[in-house]
């Protein structure tokens, strides 16, 4: 996986975050309080201006009733490096 691959991914995971917390009616306020994330790095990083630490993502994963691993299931795959055996074998 190379970095666009992996910013695509956490992209995908925080729009369904913000999905998840608009559709349970949490302002950014709410859910900083109920997460212990500030309320403006949660809008930063919706905004896709600051990138996420995993610990961020789990407690507001967790906070919202999220399953991060279920996320990550859902995010799109990212391209797989073609083995040594394969690239062998052409």
């Amino acid at each position: 996986m190379n970095y666009r691959e992996a910013e695509r991914i956490l992209a995908f995971i925080m729009q369904r975050m913000q999905e998840e917390r608009e559709r349970q009616g949490l302002s950014l306020q709410k859910l900083g309080t109920l997460s212990g994330v500030s309320r403006t790095a949660i809008g930063m990083i919706e905004k896709g201006e600051r990138s996420p630490s995993l610990i961020i993502c789990l407690r507001v994963a967790a906070t919202l009733g999220l399953n991060l691993g279920d996320l990550l299931n859902d995010a799109p795959k990212a391209k797989t490096r073609k083995s040594s055996q394969s690239r062998e074998g052409q």
